[in-house]
């Protein structure tokens, strides 16, 4: 059985799972989503650490790259 703090940690996740293995997929750095996107290389890699909370127009961003 999981601890409290597990179970906390998994629900209060932010940011975007798949990010970085879609980016990964496309073949492309962080620097050239950056670039396609307009979004800035630090707010990319947060919302693939989990960091950040993605914005709806972000989500929509990304989608289109």
């Amino acid at each position: 059985m999981k601890s409290i703090s597990e179970k906390m940690r998994i629900t209060k996740s932010h940011g975007i799972p798949n990010l970085r293995l879609l980016r990964q997929r496309k073949g492309l750095s962080l620097g050239q989503l950056a670039d396609i996107s307009g979004l800035r290389r630090d707010t990319i890699t947060h919302l693939e650490a989990g960091r950040e909370k993605p914005q709806p127009y972000q989500v929509r961003i990304l989608a289109r790259a």
